[in-house]
């Protein structure tokens, strides 16, 4: 939705020109029929464009949009007029106006080209907020971020390097645009980077590289840096960040998955997963042999697909009970004159606060 201030010292044009602006339903029009009851109104809301007539009292449109521009009212403004001199055109679009728009000819025509300079107009706007924002956030993430993240040339110059990695390399004078990556490396370590900074230009491609310097590990990848213009690729941006610790976890939680991937595909009861539409995950190899699969193509199909509607009924409103309370759930049920008993575990995203999946645990009890 765009909200615009209409500025107009003519009570019956303004009116006009809400209705037809507002027609469509994606733009709320507000207005003022003075500059100065415009500014009162800048003051109190914010607008994303200003709509404003040239010729009214006290303040023409002109001079309403000097002081809009001195004030750093920084939103489109448009001047919308019954002048047509070239030289007015002219001061309206040195005075800063985004758009200028003659009343005159089929009033249908004139304000859907209106509307058009309005959507042109906020879209750019908020094009060119979202790219600043981007750049700032993208700034201060490289800043602040406890990785390496530097830029070199296909000669492994130093074209740019963040903080952390200006603190990793021991540089404190900021004096490295140009310098070489084999200043701060060894021979080896040097050949391999330079061996890897080639693959990612002549490939073009992103690449990742994993290695181990004085004991400590690291992973890091090389995306290549295109100019568009000169249509080659002319540096390359590395990521690098240290990996030891998560190393060592990883090798400790390779020993937990293959002991907990043993247990659970060694085990005579059905052990699966399901997301919040209850379409399949994961399932061991005893619930693939109860459904009937010989292979992994089960991922994403529906409970629903191997099960009766009634069965499908009992087992969603069984899913939703522990989305909803986020505790496990236990039911009996039984299937081709067999009884189950079906434990249901939520598991947890990130945040702790929803539920991403439901793991089942599901075992026969008939004989019990």
């Amino acid at each position: 939705m765009i909200t615009i201030l209409l500025v107009d010292d003519q009570p019956e044009l303004l009116e006009i020109t809400r209705i037809y602006l507002e027609k469509e339903g994606d733009i709320t029009v507000e207005t003022a029929s003075s500059a100065e009851e415009a500014f009162k109104k800048l003051r109190e809301k914010k607008y994303d464009a200003v709509v404003s007539d040239y010729n009214m009292p006290e303040m023409d449109g002109i001079e309403f949009l000097d002081e809009f521009m001195k004030q750093a009212i920084d939103k489109p403004f448009i001047i919308f007029t019954g002048k047509s001199r070239e030289e007015m055109v002219i001061r309206a679009l040195n005075a800063g106006a985004d758009f200028y728009l003659q009343k005159s000819g089929d009033p249908v025509s004139q304000f859907a080209e209106l509307r058009n300079m309005v959507n042109q107009a906020v879209m750019r706007k908020r094009v060119e907020d979202a790219l600043i924002r981007s750049e700032i956030n993208h700034r201060n993430i490289v800043e602040a971020i406890e990785d390496s993240i530097y830029l070199v040339d296909k000669n492994c110059r130093y074209l740019f390097m963040n903080a952390y990695h200006q603190q990793r390399l021991g540089i404190r004078d900021k004096n490295y645009v140009g310098r070489h990556y084999r200043e701060f490396h060894t021979p080896e370590e040097s050949e391999r980077f330079a061996r890897a900074v080639h693959e990612s230009i002549e490939s073009e491609t992103s690449i990742q590289d994993e290695y181990s310097t004085n004991g400590r590990w690291f992973i890091r990848r090389l995306s290549p840096v295109r100019n568009e213009t000169l249509e080659r690729v002319f540096a390359v941006t590395v990521i690098s960040a240290e990996t030891t610790g998560r190393k060592q976890v990883e090798e400790a939680l390779r020993v937990t998955d293959e002991n907990y991937r043993i247990l659970v595909e060694a085990t005579q009861d059905s052990i699966y997963t399901v997301d919040p539409k209850g379409r399949y995950l994961f399932m061991n190899g005893h619930h693939k042999q109860r459904l009937g699969l010989n292979d992994d193509d089960y991922h994403q199909r529906s409970y629903g697909d191997f099960h009766t509607p009634e069965e499908n009924r009992v087992f969603s409103d069984s899913v939703r009970h522990v989305i909803e309370t986020k505790s496990s759930h236990e039911d009996t049920y039984t299937r081709n004159e067999r009884m189950f008993l079906r434990r249901m575990y939520p598991v947890f995203g990130s945040s702790k606060a929803t539920v991403d999946a439901i793991t089942v645990i599901s075992l026969e009890i008939t004989g019990r």
